[in-house]
C-alpha cells in the first residue's frame, strides 16, 4: 500500500508543484496522467524516494519514507520499491539473468537465481536469460525491466511511461503483465502515462493539472 499527503516540491521559485493526495492498495493500480510539464515524472521520482519533497508524507506499508535518512531511504527503496523506467537501464556487460541476480544481491546480499528464472518464465522470456540486454528487442527489454523491478517482492511498483516506445501489441502486453503481476504479488502499482492507448483501461486515475 502507498499513500501520500500534502506533497509539495520545488526545483526553483519559478517551478514548484503541489501534488494531489494519492492512495493505492496492494494488488490495485492507479494511473497518474496530465499534460507535459505538470510534474508526472517528478511525482513518480518523489514516490520512489529519488527526490525528497519540500513538504508532506509518503507512507508505504506504514513507513513514512520522507522521514528516513538518505542511507535508510536507499536501502528501503531497494527492498520495497520496484521501478520500471521509460528507458531500460541495464549493466550492458551482464546477461539478462545476471542483471536480475544483481538486483537481489544489491538489496539483500544474495543472488536469488531461482526467483529470477521464475519471473523470466512468467514473462515468457526465459529463453533470453543468457543473452545480453543489447541483443533483445525493445519489447523484450521492457519485460526484463518488469522482472527486475519485481525481483525483491516490492510493496510498490512504479512505472514511468512504460509503453511510450512500444507498438500497440507490445503496449497491450506490457500493461497486462504489469497489472496481472501486481495482483499476483500483491503489489500496489502506480503508472505514469500520457499514452491514450491505456488511459481507458483504468478507472482509478489521478490527473495532474
Amino acid at each position: 500500500m502507498i499513500s501520500t499527503k500534502n506533497i509539495t516540491f520545488s526545483y526553483s521559485k519559478e517551478q514548484s508543484f503541489i501534488f494531489p493526495d494519492l492512495h493505492c492498495d496492494a494488488g490495485n493500480t492507479i494511473l497518474i496522467t496530465g499534460d507535459s510539464g505538470k510534474g508526472k515524472t517528478t511525482y513518480l521520482h518523489i514516490l520512489a524516494g529519488l527526490l525528497r519533497p519540500t513538504s508532506g508524507s509518503i507512507e508505504i506499508d506504514k513507513t513514512d519514507i520522507v522521514s528516513l535518512s538518505e542511507h535508510k531511504n536507499d536501502k528501503y527503496r531497494g527492498q520495497n520499491i520496484g521501478l520500471v523506467l521509460q528507458k531500460s537501464h541495464f549493466v550492458s556487460a551482464l546477461t539478462v539473468l545476471e542483471n536480475l541476480e544483481m538486483a537481489s544481491w544489491l538489496a539483500n546480499g544474495k543472488k536469488n537465481t531461482e526467483r529470477a528464472k521464475k519471473l523470466l518464465n512468467e514473462l515468457n522470456i526465459a529463453n533470453q536469460a543468457n543473452k545480453l540486454p543489447s541483443q533483445l528487442s525493445i519489447g523484450q527489454q521492457q519485460r526484463v525491466s518488469i522482472a527486475r523491478a519485481l525481483m525483491n517482492e516490492p510493496k510498490v511498483l512504479l512505472a514511468d511511461e512504460p509503453t511510450s516506445s512500444l507498438d500497440d501489441k507490445n503496449a497491450e502486453t506490457v500493461i497486462r503483465l504489469l497489472t496481472d503481476l501486481s495482483k499476483e504479488y500483491k503489489t500496489a502499482l502506480v503508472i505514469v502515462t500520457h499514452d491514450s492507448r491505456i488511459k481507458e483501461k483504468f478507472t482509478n486515475k489521478l490527473t495532474l493539472i
